[in-house]
């Protein structure tokens, strides 16, 4: 997608000053001091099963419509609260800014200026999600820290809040409030919760490349006339079956990618002569993925496939996202 750029009482007389923040990247192996609060938490990833683009908006994004699912490929996200009021961070993959470019720290600064709050400490960023990839790691990052500051802080927003909060961000935050399965709209910002099930399992392709997601987007610009596609509502009722999908995926924004990246391309098409199943793009790219029913030995001789013939190719075998019951929480918690 085109990137953007219980309720409680807040503290008083508290000005929450943007120079004090601190943007650093540390040195480090991820582990905190023993005295520091902290929360750990998976950030999934996402896949648009139909990603339709409907046009340019004034303010330079574009509408679309879009069925999304996250899936078990998930980074890792701590945070640990410190006594200062700004953030230093730090990731796993050196490519990944450690700034304020980075949305997880976009996210902690405004949930903090929300609140009104003196909120700061450390993020740690265990990547499994590549950056470009079209699969939403940066937003679904961002949409973990609200999640995880606002538990660390006794729930002082309610969800319809960090849902608003999280669309200023960056366009696919919000969809992270909403999974595991969604239909986005807008520029993002509108996400409905879809009461369905999808019964695959998926294959995910990760080539490496990095998809610039405005470069696609205006690449689609330059198209002329848009395919028809079939209506989200058709291809939701069709989740249950997913021998069906295979007419009814589509995503609008593949044919502008693979045109402006040779790369790509050819990945695609080696891709598609390599695997015996339909495969789709993410997003604005550069992951692919493909699909099958539970228990089909189809996705296991796919797999198998495509790790022989593209051996250097980042396959991963992944299901629609699933939090762990109220009993098995996903947080860990250290008391101050």
């Amino acid at each position: 997608m085109t990137p953007a750029g219980g309720p409680g009482s807040v503290w008083p007389g508290f000005f929450y000053a943007r120079a004090r923040l601190r943007l650093t990247s540390l040195p480090g192996d991820g582990i905190f001091p023993a005295d520091m609060q902290t929360l750990t938490r998976l950030s999934p990833a996402k896949i648009n099963l139909t990603l339709r683009v409907t046009g340019r908006r004034p303010d330079g994004f574009h509408d679309l419509e879009s069925l999304v699912a996250c899936v078990s490929l998930a980074d890792r996200v701590t945070i640990a609260l410190g006594e200062q009021t700004g953030w230093t961070v730090t990731c796993s993959d050196p490519a990944i800014p450690c700034d304020e470019c980075n949305l997880a720290v976009r996210a902690a600064v405004r949930f903090a200026e929300r609140v009104g709050g003196p909120v700061g400490g450390h993020i740690d960023i265990q990547k499994r999600i590549p950056a470009g990839s079209g699969l939403g790691g940066g937003s679904s990052n961002a949409a973990t820290v609200l999640a995880m500051l606002n538990d660390l802080l006794g729930s002082r927003l309610p969800e319809a809040e960090l849902v608003a909060l999280g669309a200023e961000i960056g366009s696919d935050v919000a969809l992270f409030f909403r999974g595991p399965l969604c239909v986005m709209r807008g520029r993002g910002e509108l996400v409905e919760p879809v009461e369905a099930c999808l019964a695959a399992e998926l294959l995910l392709f990760l080539p490496g490349i990095h998809s610039a997601t405005p470069a696609v987007y205006a690449a689609w610009d330059r198209r002329g006339e848009q395919a028809v596609r079939p209506e989200v509502g058709f291809v939701v009722a069709g989740l249950a079956q997913p021998e069906r999908l295979a007419d009814l995926l589509f995503n609008d924004l593949e044919e502008p990618a693979v045109a402006i990246s040779r790369e790509l391309a050819d990945f695609a098409s080696e891709l598609r002569a390599a695997c015996p199943l339909p495969v789709w793009m993410s997003g604005s790219g550069s992951a692919f993925f493909c699909l099958e029913a539970e228990g089909s030995p189809v996705i296991t001789v796919a797999e198998n496939k495509l790790r022989q013939v593209m051996p250097d190719l980042r396959v991963e075998r992944v299901r629609v996202w699933e939090p762990p019951p109220a009993d098995q929480p996903e947080v860990s918690t250290s008391p101050r």
